[in-house]
């Protein structure tokens, strides 16, 4: 202060109002710190678990059965046949379902395609994990037990697809939809050229179809299927197309577009995610107990 003073009178109030005013911390770095984490699920991991598992013989030491004891300490394996023709082939696995039973315990069902004796099958298993999201990144994961095969999903109810209309062949739509198809699926044409100014629909990798095939085009609205409409006309369409490749094989294809008319002609303004699908609920199916329902049962 004293020094201050000495300095002049500028230099004692810049001290004074130093000394009067607290640190803050700015609000954003405050509510950043208490933003809890994302949950994380464990599926990966089940995933992983369960395909080795599949191939890991618990009489051999091999590095299968290493790698099997770091995801899983205490569960039991199986133990193989000598004849190789026992032996389990694991084409793919995929987690289809995952629940949160408590707090770091999750249930995770994995379906597996394998092929055994040269018999190929689906299988399912439900893996119980125990996660610690305590540590830094994805914590620490363990498989507590053995997995328990379980039944396949219940299929779900299929809603239909809500095009109440279509348009025939050779109509101005049905023409301008054949014609993306096949620019969008060989690479034969320009696709930028049929598209509506401002859309941008990268096509797949050149070549990858021969020819194409459109069949079926619906409508999602009716009155598209004669004379083009005045400009800025959309419409929803469900394509249906058989793309043939350099082989040979011929590979059933399915595109929901979005059309609009611009000059007299149609137009591609959007390669949508899916079909459009009615609200009428989809036919009921025989429930079945949840896995994670019977893991918790007394």
């Amino acid at each position: 202060m004293w020094a201050a003073l000495a300095a002049g009178p500028l230099a004692l109030f810049a001290s004074c109002a130093s000394a009067r005013v607290p640190a803050r911390t700015p609000p954003h770095a405050v509510t950043a710190a208490a933003a809890p984490a994302p949950a994380q699920d464990p599926s990966g991991f089940a995933q992983l678990f369960v395909s080795l598992w599949l191939r890991t013989d618990g009489s051999a030491n091999d590095a299968h059965l290493a790698a099997l004891r770091a995801l899983a300490p205490n569960v039991d394996l199986r133990t193989a046949q000598s004849a190789p023709s026992n032996s389990v082939s694991v084409a793919q696995c995929a987690a289809v379902d995952s629940t949160q039973i408590s707090t770091g315990y999750w249930s995770v069902v994995v379906g597996c395609e394998t092929d055994t004796s040269n018999q190929a099958s689906m299988r399912y298993y439900a893996v119980p994990v125990q996660m610690d999201q305590n540590g830094v990144g994805v914590g620490s994961l363990a498989v507590i037990a053995q997995p328990a095969a379980v039944a396949a999903p219940t299929p779900a109810g299929v809603p239909p697809t809500l095009y109440p209309d279509s348009a025939a062949a050779g109509t101005p739509l049905a023409s301008a939809v054949s014609a993306f198809a096949t620019a969008y699926l060989t690479g034969q044409g320009d696709v930028g050229a049929l598209l509506s100014p401002g859309a941008r629909i990268p096509a797949p990798a050149s070549a990858l179809y021969g020819q194409v095939q459109v069949g079926q085009v619906s409508v999602g609205q009716p009155g598209m299927d004669g004379q083009v409409p005045a400009d800025g006309t959309s419409c929803e369409i469900w394509v249906q197309a058989t793309a043939t490749d350099q082989t040979g094989s011929a590979w059933p294809l399915g595109y929901a577009l979005r059309m609009r008319a611009r000059a007299g002609r149609w137009e591609v303004a959007a390669l949508e995610s899916g079909p459009a699908l009615s609200t009428q609920p989809a036919p009921t199916t025989t429930a079945t107990p949840s896995v994670a329902a019977a893991a918790t049962a007394p």
